[in-house]
């Protein structure tokens, strides 16, 4: 798949921010929500659905079989060589687990190191487990975003409810936890903290609509 050999290949260096929030209206208008605000309907940015298609293209993680079912069969056999237990039993993909090969033990970038894999490996193996995990279990879907803000944001999930979405930058935020300046649990609570806040369009579009200038 062109995408992840694209991802896989490139853009060591760039950090930026971990997610924002976005509301999209049954109107063709689409809702960004600022991800630094604590006003959660704070409006940063609208932009049409035909813009969106042009923008996002939906990937499917299953179209890179080899590479999802060796990133999961990574994280397990460092579990094992390690003799760690997983905090959680199944899935192994579970953040807390992801958090585990990190912190506990050899630490997951110098075992893949062990293997002659750079970090490059590591990340995406993070990032495989990473989306994996959000995608089964939360619903989110994968796209390519064809004019990223970052370097690192090119892969993106984006999880839709009536129009209100939610988006993470899997790579990105993989890079964070390995640099020790984020948690994989951590951004589990913050996602699963969204879901049960989602905005509300039709309040963010009004609220906005009366702010604007006439």
């Amino acid at each position: 798949m062109n995408f992840f050999k694209k991802l896989f290949s490139s853009h060591k260096d760039t950090i930026a921010n971990d997610k924002e929030t976005e509301s999209q209206s049954d109107h063709q208008d689409q809702v960004v929500t600022d991800k630094t605000s604590n006003n959660k309907n704070e409006v940063s940015m609208i932009y049409t659905e035909e813009y969106f298609a042009q923008r996002y293209v939906e990937e499917n993680i299953h179209d890179n079989p080899k590479l999802l079912d060796g990133s999961l069969k990574m994280i397990e056999s460092y579990f094992i060589d390690n003799l760690i237990a997983q905090n959680v039993q199944s899935p192994v993909n579970h953040p807390n687990n992801l958090d585990q090969v990190v912190e506990e033990g050899l630490g997951f970038q110098w075992y893949c190191k062990s293997f002659e894999l750079d970090d490059q490996a590591t990340i995406m193996f993070l990032t495989m487990g990473l989306s994996d995990f959000f995608i089964n279990n939360f619903g989110f879907q994968l796209y390519k975003d064809n004019e990223p803000e970052f370097p690192l944001r090119s892969m993106t999930l984006k999880y839709n409810k009536n129009g209100a979405v939610l988006s993470l930058y899997p790579f990105e935020y993989a890079l964070k936890v390995l640099n020790h300046e984020a948690t994989f649990t951590g951004l589990f609570d913050k996602i699963s903290n969204h879901l049960e806040n989602m905005p509300n369009v039709e309040d963010v579009l009004n609220n906005y609509t009366e702010k604007s200038p006439e």
